[in-house]
């Protein structure tokens, strides 16, 4: 069994930009990396719900310092205040962790960063506490110590269908719920890191309520919402929308939780034309 290690005691810590020390602070926070997580109900008679993993993004860091002669932190800030973002990718930072004898003990590097505001200090002319000031520094991810850096973000390639939460309407209605507009809103925002998509198919569809001709125009009308919101979330692809109606079901139109399922919209990058599911 590995050796249990002592936590470290009381230390402080500075701040390096492209590898100079430009500051030194006493309070850090925001080294954080957090996950949006969906919900979705399982079909059937057991009444779970699975969780699906999302995006993940980087917390901003903020750190605190004692107001000094230096105003090299303010001078950086002011540059982005002036529009001059053309290093931003370039620029890399390190939170350096210190002991009191000023012996480091861990870096936290962070990637293509920025200062996103700068804050002064209170005053107080009848107090005697340090006036502090605060920095806040949005960045592209976090590695430590000596690892590697993380490589660059590129895109995965789409699926064929893209897996997407239920795409929910108002009852009997072509009217997107909240929670239905996020899930469009989400597919428009993916599909801006994925130029190379032209083209996405808007497929509609129904349970076996109603009749043919009312569930295949019920589901034209909600496909065309959709088409409708992400033209305006995501102008730069080409959105062709189907209403298939009951023809395509993925579950049994015998109960209620299949008639659920089969009330959707789904996306795509290849036409079905008229093909059942499992035959792309």
């Amino acid at each position: 069994m590995a050796k249990l290690e002592d936590p470290w005691g009381n230390y402080h810590f500075t701040l390096e930009l492209d590898g100079t020390e430009v500051g030194r602070f006493m309070e850090c926070s925001g080294l954080k990396s957090t996950a949006e997580v969906f919900e979705i109900e399982e079909g059937g008679f057991n009444g779970g719900k699975r969780k699906v993993v999302g995006r993940s993004k980087w917390d901003n860091i903020v750190l605190k310092f004692a107001t000094s002669a230096s105003t090299a932190l303010v001078e950086w800030r002011d540059k982005y205040l002036q529009d001059q973002f053309t290093d931003r990718a370039n620029t890399t930072g390190c939170v350096v962790v210190r002991d009191n004898a000023g012996e480091e003990l861990r870096r936290y590097n962070f990637v293509g960063c920025w200062p996103v505001s700068w804050e002064g200090p209170s005053f107080n002319s009848g107090g005697s506490d340090l006036a502090i000031e605060s920095l806040e520094i949005a960045h592209e991810g976090i590695y430590i110590d000596g690892a590697k850096p993380p490589p660059p973000q590129t895109a995965q390639p789409l699926p064929e269908k893209l897996e997407t939460p239920p795409v929910q309407f108002e009852y009997d209605s072509d009217v997107l719920t909240d929670d239905g507009e996020d899930v469009v809103d989400d597919v428009a925002d993916q599909l801006e890191d994925h130029p190379e998509v032209e083209v996405i198919y808007i497929e509609g569809h129904a349970s076996s309520e109603g009749s043919d001709a009312y569930n295949l125009k019920l589901s034209q009308e909600r496909a065309d919402a959709v088409k409708a919101r992400m033209e305006k979330q995501n102008p730069n692809v080409k959105y062709i929308a189907i209403g298939y109606g009951e023809s395509h079901p993925v579950a049994s139109n015998s109960t209620e939780a299949g008639r659920s399922q089969n009330r959707r919209v789904e996306f795509w990058q290849t036409p079905r034309s008229g093909k059942r599911p499992g035959e792309l």
